[in-house]
């Protein structure tokens, strides 16, 4: 759709009535468009004033030095993985108060840069111009009615003027053909560069300042190759002397001779490896005290010294380029993956805070002016409607957040976070929740592993699909005959005894088996503190205590024991002393470095039942 043609048929959704005491905040973003006479003037002065050869160098450094390419690279790709959404600014403070419902303006964002399918190449190629150059030129070239409009990012070097005043007429090189296309008067035209401090029309860039080094960096890597391909770098200087006899044959001297059979047994170890000619050594005629002396035969190596020396050299100028670049140090050395591990281009919050978002900052500020707002403007809203609207960025892909996954488990085992913000925190859509059957399946197979006489319970099995076993239990429930009441009667000699205690029910056993457990996975993770964080990974967390010291336990405890009162109600029995003995027997726990032992809680349970 070409916006600045047409406007919508049945009219856009336009914001409410604007508060004419309030005046949004205007932008101010280091772009113009390519037109009109005013602009002309400025142009011919940007023109003037610059040159444009520093900005060829830093291009071709970007081609020939590796270790600059790549921390550029590195921060291009970062950004290009942002997102574009429309902002409604608020109209007292100007601050963004986050993505908008208007759909007008929802429209009009959507196709900045080309949409979603191409906005990421040129959001690297805008990075990367934004780095080198200093500057770079958008084009939007309606397409027609139905289309959306091209839009078109290149470095200065491929935008031209012809003539002068009002014969004046610009020229682009087409990305795709490579040839010089005039720019029509339907296409919009502006210049997006980061401003330097003493003269704002001109461009500056992170690379300007690095150009001497990366001279230096080039010339050390030139002169270490020249040395490398040179031969007296390569070859050793052989010195034989004049007392040795080796037959010269057809050649003029000895050394001549020695040199030819010396090449012929090279030829031979290398075409007949594994051979005896491969090793059988030379045999020259010396004299004794030669020999003895080692003075008849010297192989001379030039030194390396110079080519070390060169090393160092470019590995400081490594260091500088480094230091210069307007990025963080590790990213511009080339060591980030070392130091964190974030994935390939996600950075730290406070590197995305420093180094990032202003770079975003100036590109959303530019194409809100430039083209933005007047699209909002040729789409139905008044110019002042359309200053309550921006272009804003989504991040979520760029700025990576430390692993927090141990915190947030045990703030959601101590039931102070939702299901839903678990999932949200870990990037897990909300449709991926279980139902409540499922759920409650899920629940009752937990149960099941750690205490499987629950599966004897009525319902349990059916549950969890195994209708078999659940009609097997129901007919064994019917035929099983009623076990006789025994009447119990108090002899003489056993009055003074009383009868042995009924036995656990599994339930109550299984329920309190879960009370307990969940307590333990409370305190231990309270017991990972951020010394021993990360250590004990094999260890589950609710036998942490087994293996971190214990100092004090009714702090781990705290806020455990939520559903005693429950279990207590449908087990029959006294809450208050069922609560006591878990408290005790958690606590016992805890101080011993003792793992949950089913039979030493039984134990606890039958004084309960008592």
């Amino acid at each position: 759709m070409a916006i600045f043609r047409r406007r919508t048929k049945d009219g856009p959704l336009l914001p409410d009535q604007l508060d004419a005491t309030i005046t949004p905040r205007s932008i101010t973003a280091a772009a113009m468009p390519m037109a009109g006479p005013g602009v002309k003037l400025a142009d011919r002065a940007r023109k003037f004033n610059s040159n444009s050869d520093w900005q060829k160098q830093g291009w071709y450094y970007y081609d020939v030095i590796g270790e600059l390419r790549a921390p550029l690279v590195w921060i291009a790709n970062a950004v290009s993985q942002a997102d574009i959404h429309a902002t409604e600014l608020d109209p007292a403070t100007g601050k963004p108060t986050g993505p908008t419902e208007n759909p007008t303006a929802i429209q009009a964002a959507a196709q900045v840069l080309g949409g979603a399918a191409k906005r990421a190449t040129l959001l690297r190629v805008l990075a990367l111009c934004w780095q080198v150059p200093g500057e770079s030129w958008v084009i939007v070239r309606p397409r027609g009615a139905k289309l959306p409009d091209e839009w078109i990012v290149l470095p200065p070097s491929q935008v031209t003027t012809k003539g002068t005043g009002a014969t004046a007429s610009w020229q682009y090189r087409d990305p795709k053909l490579g040839t010089d296309v005039p720019l029509d008067t339907k296409s919009r035209l502006f210049r997006v560069w980061n401003p330097h401090p003493s003269d704002f029309i001109q461009a500056d860039s992170a690379v300007r300042p690095a150009l001497p080094i990366c001279h230096e960096i080039e010339r050390c890597s030139q002169t270490i190759a020249a040395q490398l391909n040179s031969r007296i770098a390569l070859a050793p200087v052989m010195l034989l002397a004049d007392e040795l006899d080796f037959p010269r044959g057809e050649h003029e001297t000895s050394a001549m001779a020695l040199m030819d059979e010396v090449l012929a047994a090279a030829e031979a170890s290398v075409q007949q490896p594994g051979t005896p000619a491969a090793v059988v050594p030379l045999g020259l005629n010396a004299p004794a005290d030669m020999i003895a002396s080692g003075g008849a035969l010297a192989f001379v190596s030039p030194t390396t010294e110079f080519v070390q020396g060169l090393d160092d050299l470019r590995d400081k100028a490594l260091a500088r380029l480094a230091a210069t670049l307007d990025m963080p140090r590790d990213v511009a050395a080339g060591t980030q993956g070392e130091s964190n591990h974030w994935s390939a281009w996600q950075v730290e919050e406070s590197t995305y805070k420093i180094f990032i978002e202003p770079l975003l900052r100036e590109l959303g500020d530019a194409l809100t002016e430039q083209w933005y707002r007047p699209a909002l403007v040729a789409m139905g809203m008044t110019p002042q409607q359309a200053d309550r609207y921006e272009i804003g960025w989504d991040t979520t892909n760029i700025v990576a957040r430390p692993d927090d996954t141990e915190n947030l488990r045990d703030l959601y085992d101590r039931v102070l976070i939702s299901d839903e913000y678990m999932l949200t925190e870990n990037g897990i859509p909300l449709d991926a929740m279980p139902d409540e059957a499922e759920r409650e399946r899920r629940l009752l197979e937990k149960w099941v592993t750690s205490s499987p006489a629950i599966l004897s319970e009525p319902g349990v099995a059916e549950t969890l699909g195994m209708p078999e076993l659940a009609a097997a239990q129901a007919s064994a429930v019917e035929e099983a005959p009623e076990p006789p009441q025994e009447q119990l009667r108090a002899l003489p000699a056993t009055q003074d005894e009383e009868p042995d205690p009924e036995g656990v029910p599994d339930g109550l056993t299984a329920a309190a088996e879960l009370i307990v457990y969940d307590a333990l996975s409370r305190a231990g993770g309270r017991l990972l503190t951020r010394e021993n964080r990360g250590q004990f990974t094999s260890t589950p967390k609710h036998e942490l205590h087994t293996v971190i010291p214990v100092e004090e336990t009714s702090r781990l405890l705290a806020d455990s024991f939520a559903f005693t009162d429950r279990v207590a109600e449908a087990f029959g029995v006294d809450a208050v002393r069922l609560e006591r003995a878990l408290v005790d027997y958690a606590g016992v726990l805890l101080a011993a470095g003792k793992p949950h032992n089913r039979d030493w809680l039984i134990t606890s349970l039958r004084e309960v039942l008592q």
